[in-house]
């Protein structure tokens, strides 16, 4: 008859019997014997086993202390453009959070070129990335929570003869150069560019790229043109000046996750 627990365990006896056997041979030692009744461990058995399971309690609870200690821990990834700032606002003013979960933050790089693994890395490096991200390649395989939106403007150098002004009108961007996120990616601007290309032609787009980077502040500041940005980018750069716009433009900001978030993320 098999054994009620070799059955739970969806082995045979035989197989156990071999696994002992395997056993016995490895440590030159004898574990059980063995009668027509069954069998019985021997001293050097019962000794084995006794100190076998004393490790795999202090192993099991070893791991659970690492769990514990790394599943309480939430990273937070930060550049800059994509400062943490608003989700650590955020994080304090809900003292359950802080009391129960460890914030750390991770940076990374901006480079645009690379910005993809970054996103990729959610789940892995990253718990949370907090920014605009209406980019149909990102949510393809991240979600986002959305917790405000952000003003889309204008960025131009301090030289500039429109950087007196305290706010723009469109017909301010007539025959300038405006850099802008290519189409395709973000439903946001591509509205935004429909709309410019239909309406004020006048305005001189052009395509800078589905993200960007330092290197897109630096070439408006080298250029002297302009660059539709969001006021939330107003310090990126020191010889550039935000100015906001009289249009309605907006792009949503929020927390990026991985697609089926961790436990952690959940009950949080």
């Amino acid at each position: 008859m098999k054994s009620t627990k070799t059955q739970k365990m969806y082995i045979t006896l035989i197989s156990v019997m071999k696994q002992i056997n395997a056993l016995e041979e490895h440590l030159y030692i004898k574990l059980v014997n063995r009668t027509h009744r069954g069998i019985k461990l021997t001293v050097q058995g019962q000794k084995i086993y006794d100190e076998a399971k004393i490790l795999i309690e202090n192993s099991d609870n070893y791991l659970n202390k690492i769990q514990e200690k790394t599943s309480s821990m939430i990273h937070i990834g930060s550049s800059f453009l994509n400062s943490a700032k608003e989700f650590i606002d955020l994080w304090h003013s809900i003292q359950t959070l802080i009391q129960r979960y460890k914030l750390r933050g991770v940076p990374y790089g901006g480079n645009h070129d690379k910005i993809m693994e970054v996103y990729q890395s959610l789940g892995i490096k990253f718990d949370f990335l907090i920014g605009a991200f209406n980019s149909s390649q990102i949510l393809f395989f991240a979600s986002c929570k959305q917790l405000g939106t952000y003003n889309v403007c204008v960025a131009l150098p301090r030289s500039h003869p429109l950087a007196k002004k305290k706010k723009l009108s469109i017909t301010d961007l007539y025959n300038e150069k405006l850099l802008c996120v290519s189409s395709g990616d973000c439903l946001n601007i591509d509205d935004f560019r429909k709309n410019m290309q239909m309406f004020y032609p006048q305005i001189i787009l052009e395509d800078v790229g589905y993200f960007y980077d330092l290197d897109t502040f630096n070439r408006c500041e080298e250029e002297g043109c302009l660059l539709l940005t969001l006021d939330a980018w107003d310090l990126i750069h020191p010889s550039l000046i935000t100015l906001p716009v009289d249009w309605s433009y907006q792009m949503p900001y929020g927390l990026l996750c991985q697609k089926i978030p961790q436990n952690k993320l959940r009950n949080a």
